[in-house]
């Protein structure tokens, strides 16, 4: 076993082959960033390489789907390759559900610094430096199932710092039993560590995130192991631009100069506190009184928007708001839905749906045609519960602020 002290980086789930999603229109002067985001925060990663003179680094899985990027893939990560081949970096591969070893373009040679695990069975190499062996590195590269196999993976005999690489999920219970010193894990894009203590089960996450639900930091993972085989792990930020949800809370009295003197003061901070990263903001504003109805109804939230993108969307760093939806704070009046009434009825129906997960609720039939021609048709019929709940509130809200009247429902 080697007492000396080593550091890799850990990332995967590139996804070269996917842009950012989630905007109805991306702005003209958003689509270069849009474009390019993958890239630049896949590279970052090989900078991070370089500038934290990492020993080596650990790919685990769906970097790219050859098939989609078509050669710019393939040639951006030949390129990197070399990079790191330059300084005798060695890289570890383990294919995810989009890469698989036999996805990758035969036109397209691989370094010899670049060891691909092979799939269906486990593979494994030795790192070492100044011909002392530092790790031992066993791997796989996925297979159609999700799911790990944790009895496939052993500890080194003598003791040799051991890390599994691997895409996928298993339970932390189960690989905890295996004694793996570290589980370096890709599949899932947001970051995330299933046990740290005493040994290591971790996800990175994506380098860039794609989607408003994919929000906060995004990056790489700088793991230092200590001359007691004891890792401790970092994130390192590399994603070129940031999805952030933000919830603003509004006191009953207040009004819009209020409302857009609270955005205001949070885009600044943003903006001078992380000048890095570019930001893609979607705004929640929770209260009471009569400024979510107008959020709700009127042409208040499109006029704030307006604002916003016009003082913050265009500089550098950038902040582009999204949305700007309201959610009221106080549940609405249990006394509404036992009234005799169209709004008492249409709240029934609501609850009916909120209460019933089993039933179905398909809004394939208020698209247009366009519309179920595009991603939107997948989205209306296959709802996730939590959306499908956010979906029925804000339903509930709408239809109260259309059928109360002169009252005010707030």
């Amino acid at each position: 076993m080697s007492n000396r002290p080593f550091r890799f980086v850990h990332a995967g789930d590139f996804h070269l082959e996917m842009p950012p999603q989630g905007l109805a229109e991306v702005p003209d002067h958003l689509t270069d960033l849009f474009l390019e985001a993958s890239y630049l925060a896949a590279e970052r990663v090989f900078d991070t390489v370089l500038a934290e003179e990492a020993d080596f680094l650990v790919l685990a899985g769906d970097l790219l789907s050859p098939r989609l990027t078509g050669p710019r893939g393939p040639l951006f990560l030949v390129e990197q390759f070399n990079r790191l081949a330059e300084r005798e970096i060695p890289v570890y591969w383990s294919g995810g559900r989009v890469d698989p070893p036999d996805a990758w373009p035969s036109a397209f040679d691989l370094p010899t610094n670049v060891h691909v695990f092979p799939r269906g069975r486990v593979g494994e190499t030795v790192y070492g430096r100044d011909d002392e062996r530092l790790a031992r590195l066993i791997g796989i590269s996925r297979e159609k199932r999700r799911s790990i196999r944790a009895s496939d993976f052993d500890p080194d005999p003598g003791g040799l710092f051991s890390i599994a690489v691997v895409h996928g999920s298993a339970e932390a219970s189960v690989l905890q039993t295996r004694q793996i010193d570290y589980w370096a894990m890709g599949g899932i894009h947001q970051r995330k560590t299933l046990f740290s203590s005493p040994q290591i089960a971790h996800y990175p996450g994506s380098p860039q995130g794609r989607r408003p639900q994919e929000d906060g930091s995004h990056g790489c993972t700088l793991v230092q192991v200590d001359p007691q085989g004891q890792a401790r792990t970092s994130l390192v930020a590399t994603d070129v631009v940031r999805w952030i949800n933000e919830r603003v809370v509004v006191e009953a009295t207040a009004d819009r100069e209020t409302l857009e003197g609270q955005l205001r003061e949070r885009l600044h901070t943003l903006t001078e506190t992380m000048q890095q990263v570019d930001f893609l903001i979607s705004w929640t504003v929770v209260g009471e009184g009569p400024l979510l109805a107008q959020l709700r109804q009127g042409t208040l939230r499109a006029e704030l928007l307006e604002v916003l993108r016009s003082e913050f969307g265009f500089g550098s760093p950038l902040a582009w708001s999204l949305t700007l939806e309201s959610e009221p704070s106080a549940v609405l009046q249990p006394s509404w839905y036992d009234q005799e009434s169209i709004r008492g009825e249409f709240l029934r129906e609501i609850r009916r749906y909120q209460t019933d997960s089993a039933e179905p609720l398909c809004l394939a039939s208020f698209l247009s045609e366009d519309h179920l021609a595009g991603t939107l048709a997948t989205a209306a019929t296959d709802i996730a519960p939590s959306v499908r709940q956010r979906v029925l509130r804000e339903a509930a809200m709408l239809g109260v602020d259309l059928l109360s009247g002169e009252e005010n429902p707030s």
